[in-house]
Protein backbone atom coordinates (compact mmCIF):
# COMPACT_ATOMS: atom_id res chain seq x y z
CA UNK A 1 0.00 0.00 0.00
CA UNK A 2 0.96 3.69 -0.18
CA UNK A 3 -0.13 6.13 2.88
CA UNK A 4 0.21 9.72 2.85
CA UNK A 5 -0.54 12.20 5.81
CA UNK A 6 -2.45 15.27 4.60
CA UNK A 7 -2.70 17.90 7.21
CA UNK A 8 -6.56 19.32 6.25
CA UNK A 9 -7.58 15.67 5.40
CA UNK A 10 -5.95 12.79 7.91
CA UNK A 11 -4.47 9.78 6.41
CA UNK A 12 -4.96 8.85 2.93
CA UNK A 13 -3.99 4.81 2.21
CA UNK A 14 -4.04 3.75 -1.01
CA UNK A 15 -4.13 -0.53 -1.99
CA UNK A 16 -2.13 -2.02 -4.70
CA UNK A 17 -0.18 0.59 -5.67
CA UNK A 18 3.26 1.40 -6.13
CA UNK A 19 5.82 3.81 -5.90
CA UNK A 20 7.25 4.26 -9.39
CA UNK A 21 9.47 6.91 -9.39
CA UNK A 22 10.18 10.28 -6.69
CA UNK A 23 10.12 14.07 -7.95
CA UNK A 24 12.25 16.93 -7.22
CA UNK A 25 15.55 19.01 -7.40
CA UNK A 26 18.22 20.14 -5.21
CA UNK A 27 18.40 17.75 -3.14
CA UNK A 28 14.57 18.08 -1.81
CA UNK A 29 11.60 15.97 -3.08
CA UNK A 30 8.55 17.86 -4.28
CA UNK A 31 6.06 14.46 -5.60
CA UNK A 32 5.93 11.11 -6.09
CA UNK A 33 4.56 9.12 -9.30
CA UNK A 34 2.87 6.12 -8.39
CA UNK A 35 2.82 2.88 -11.06
CA UNK A 36 -1.40 3.49 -11.58
CA UNK A 37 0.06 6.77 -13.46
CA UNK A 38 -1.39 8.63 -10.86
CA UNK A 39 0.89 11.62 -9.00
CA UNK A 40 0.80 12.98 -5.44
CA UNK A 41 2.53 16.59 -4.47
CA UNK A 42 4.85 15.93 -1.49
CA UNK A 43 6.67 17.65 1.47
CA UNK A 44 8.79 14.43 2.23
CA UNK A 45 8.95 10.54 2.13
CA UNK A 46 9.38 8.12 4.58
CA UNK A 47 10.73 4.92 2.72
CA UNK A 48 10.65 1.51 4.02
CA UNK A 49 13.91 -0.58 2.97
CA UNK A 50 15.32 -3.88 4.12
CA UNK A 51 12.65 -6.55 3.00
CA UNK A 52 15.41 -9.10 1.33
CA UNK A 53 17.35 -11.14 3.44
CA UNK A 54 20.91 -10.38 3.77
CA UNK A 55 22.35 -13.54 2.66
CA UNK A 56 25.52 -12.47 0.86
CA UNK A 57 27.58 -13.81 3.41
CA UNK A 58 25.99 -16.87 4.06
CA UNK A 59 25.94 -18.06 0.14
CA UNK A 60 29.80 -16.85 -0.12
CA UNK A 61 30.52 -19.33 2.79
CA UNK A 62 28.06 -22.30 0.63
CA UNK A 63 25.50 -22.94 3.25
CA UNK A 64 21.95 -23.26 1.92
CA UNK A 65 19.80 -20.39 1.28
CA UNK A 66 15.97 -21.17 1.28
CA UNK A 67 13.77 -17.61 1.74
CA UNK A 68 16.56 -16.37 3.52
CA UNK A 69 19.38 -18.60 5.49
CA UNK A 70 17.89 -22.06 5.94
CA UNK A 71 18.42 -23.63 9.69
CA UNK A 72 17.29 -26.54 11.74
CA UNK A 73 15.10 -25.95 14.28
CA UNK A 74 17.91 -25.26 16.48
CA UNK A 75 19.54 -22.72 14.16
CA UNK A 76 22.18 -24.64 12.64
CA UNK A 77 22.34 -24.16 9.09
CA UNK A 78 23.66 -26.56 6.11
CA UNK A 79 26.96 -26.23 7.96
CA UNK A 80 27.22 -27.55 10.97
CA UNK A 81 29.84 -25.06 12.15
CA UNK A 82 27.65 -21.82 11.03
CA UNK A 83 24.52 -20.63 13.21
CA UNK A 84 21.82 -18.23 12.36
CA UNK A 85 18.68 -16.11 13.66
CA UNK A 86 16.69 -13.14 13.74
CA UNK A 87 15.10 -11.43 10.16
CA UNK A 88 17.64 -13.33 7.92
CA UNK A 89 17.19 -16.87 9.12
CA UNK A 90 14.53 -19.13 7.48
CA UNK A 91 13.16 -21.94 10.11
CA UNK A 92 10.56 -25.09 10.74
CA UNK A 93 7.38 -23.93 11.86
CA UNK A 94 4.31 -25.83 12.04
CA UNK A 95 5.28 -28.80 9.67
CA UNK A 96 6.63 -25.65 6.78
CA UNK A 97 9.38 -23.06 6.62
CA UNK A 98 9.19 -19.09 7.98
CA UNK A 99 11.36 -16.28 8.44
CA UNK A 100 9.58 -13.56 11.06
CA UNK A 101 10.56 -10.02 10.82
CA UNK A 102 10.32 -9.25 14.11
CA UNK A 103 11.97 -7.94 17.23
CA UNK A 104 10.28 -10.65 19.31
CA UNK A 105 11.35 -13.22 16.86
CA UNK A 106 15.36 -12.04 16.79
CA UNK A 107 15.58 -12.01 20.71
CA UNK A 108 14.31 -15.28 21.52
CA UNK A 109 15.55 -16.71 18.69
CA UNK A 110 18.64 -15.50 19.30
CA UNK A 111 18.85 -16.30 22.96
CA UNK A 112 17.81 -19.42 21.94
CA UNK A 113 20.70 -20.19 19.28
CA UNK A 114 23.35 -18.81 21.78
CA UNK A 115 22.35 -21.53 24.14
CA UNK A 116 22.41 -24.02 21.29
CA UNK A 117 26.17 -23.26 19.93
CA UNK A 118 27.23 -24.19 23.49
CA UNK A 119 25.81 -27.30 22.90
CA UNK A 120 22.07 -27.01 25.00
CA UNK A 121 20.73 -28.70 22.06
CA UNK A 122 17.12 -26.59 21.81
CA UNK A 123 14.37 -26.35 19.24
CA UNK A 124 13.45 -23.13 19.03
CA UNK A 125 9.48 -22.72 18.86
CA UNK A 126 8.39 -19.53 17.32
CA UNK A 127 5.18 -17.87 19.15
CA UNK A 128 4.87 -14.92 16.69
CA UNK A 129 3.24 -11.40 17.86
CA UNK A 130 3.42 -8.01 16.47
CA UNK A 131 1.98 -4.56 17.31
CA UNK A 132 1.67 -1.69 16.09
CA UNK A 133 0.49 1.89 17.14
CA UNK A 134 -1.68 3.93 13.59
CA UNK A 135 -2.59 7.13 15.30
CA UNK A 136 -5.26 6.27 17.34
CA UNK A 137 -5.40 2.61 16.37
CA UNK A 138 -3.15 0.20 18.67
CA UNK A 139 -2.94 -3.12 16.26
CA UNK A 140 -1.79 -6.20 18.62
CA UNK A 141 -1.52 -9.75 16.45
CA UNK A 142 -0.97 -13.36 17.60
CA UNK A 143 -0.15 -15.73 15.42
CA UNK A 144 -0.13 -16.09 11.70
CA UNK A 145 -2.85 -16.06 9.45
CA UNK A 146 -1.78 -18.07 6.83
CA UNK A 147 -3.60 -20.54 5.19
CA UNK A 148 -7.21 -19.36 6.74
CA UNK A 149 -10.66 -20.01 5.70
CA UNK A 150 -12.37 -17.99 7.14
CA UNK A 151 -12.65 -15.16 9.81
CA UNK A 152 -14.57 -14.16 12.83
CA UNK A 153 -14.99 -10.85 13.57
CA UNK A 154 -15.93 -9.36 17.05
CA UNK A 155 -17.16 -6.34 17.74
CA UNK A 156 -17.66 -5.64 21.31
CA UNK A 157 -17.04 -1.70 20.96
CA UNK A 158 -13.44 -2.66 19.66
CA UNK A 159 -12.88 -4.76 17.43
CA UNK A 160 -11.02 -8.10 16.85
CA UNK A 161 -10.65 -10.60 13.73
CA UNK A 162 -9.90 -14.53 14.90
CA UNK A 163 -8.45 -16.43 11.60
CA UNK A 164 -9.06 -19.87 11.40
CA UNK A 165 -8.59 -22.97 9.18
CA UNK A 166 -11.08 -25.26 10.23
CA UNK A 167 -12.07 -25.72 13.73
CA UNK A 168 -8.07 -24.53 14.36
CA UNK A 169 -7.55 -21.07 15.51
CA UNK A 170 -4.37 -19.45 13.89
CA UNK A 171 -3.99 -15.95 14.72
CA UNK A 172 -6.21 -12.62 16.20
CA UNK A 173 -5.46 -9.23 14.59
CA UNK A 174 -7.02 -6.83 17.99
CA UNK A 175 -7.81 -3.19 17.08
CA UNK A 176 -7.37 -1.11 20.17
CA UNK A 177 -8.94 -4.54 21.71
CA UNK A 178 -5.90 -5.46 23.73
CA UNK A 179 -7.92 -8.27 26.14
CA UNK A 180 -8.97 -10.36 23.10
CA UNK A 181 -4.98 -9.86 22.00
CA UNK A 182 -4.16 -10.83 25.31
CA UNK A 183 -6.62 -14.17 25.25
CA UNK A 184 -5.89 -15.01 21.72
CA UNK A 185 -2.27 -15.06 22.23
CA UNK A 186 -2.46 -17.38 25.15
CA UNK A 187 -5.04 -19.78 23.28
CA UNK A 188 -3.00 -20.15 20.04
CA UNK A 189 0.31 -20.57 22.37
CA UNK A 190 -1.23 -23.31 24.20
CA UNK A 191 -2.07 -24.81 20.94
CA UNK A 192 -5.93 -24.44 21.97
CA UNK A 193 -8.76 -23.09 19.58
CA UNK A 194 -11.70 -21.37 20.88
CA UNK A 195 -15.91 -21.79 19.41
CA UNK A 196 -16.25 -18.84 16.87
CA UNK A 197 -19.97 -18.81 18.11
CA UNK A 198 -18.49 -17.06 21.84
CA UNK A 199 -16.09 -15.38 19.87
CA UNK A 200 -19.03 -13.48 17.69
CA UNK A 201 -20.94 -12.83 20.82
CA UNK A 202 -19.91 -9.47 22.03
CA UNK A 203 -21.45 -10.48 25.35
CA UNK A 204 -19.62 -13.37 25.75
CA UNK A 205 -16.38 -12.73 28.45
CA UNK A 206 -13.70 -13.90 26.19
CA UNK A 207 -11.71 -14.73 29.57
CA UNK A 208 -14.19 -17.89 30.21
CA UNK A 209 -12.29 -19.12 26.66
CA UNK A 210 -9.15 -20.07 29.29
CA UNK A 211 -10.49 -22.28 31.60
Amino acid sequence: YFRVLHSAHGVDIREGVGLDRLLGSDGKVTGAVLSDGSSLELDFVVVGVGITPATQLAEMAGVTVNNGIETDAQGRTSDASIWAAGDCASFPYQGGRIRLESVPNAIDQSEIVAQNIMGAGKDYTAKPWFWSDQYDVKLQIAGLNAGYDRVIVRDAGAKSFWYYRGEELLAVDAANDARAYMIGKRLIEAGKSADPAFVKNPDFDLKALLK
